[in-house]
């Protein structure tokens, strides 16, 4: 019973997090239109383990996010996420 309801609160708390993240600079961060991207590959961006991104700052976004919009063809330019407004 116990890791049944364990399971039940690691899928509630990852399979619907659709929320817009609002980070630094002015980046706001899709979690759903990311997700569509990459369906149930969570360990793409959460090395460990869904939920914070352990290793998360300025250096791994920019390598990570940059490398992946390359490859998906979303914004590669500074405006194309942060936006100043």
């Amino acid at each position: 019973m116990k890791v049944l309801i364990v399971i039940m609160l690691l899928v509630s708390t990852t399979a619907f997090c659709g929320d817009i993240l609002v980070l630094k600079r002015g980046v706001r961060f899709d979690h759903n239109a990311h997700q569509a991207e990459k369906v149930g590959i969570c360990a793409v961006c959460h090395e460990q383990a869904p939920g914070r991104i352990a290793s998360f700052g300025k250096g791994w976004a920019h390598k990570n996010c940059i490398d992946c919009h390359d490859l998906y063809k979303g914004p590669t330019e500074c405006i194309g996420c942060h936006n100043r407004a």
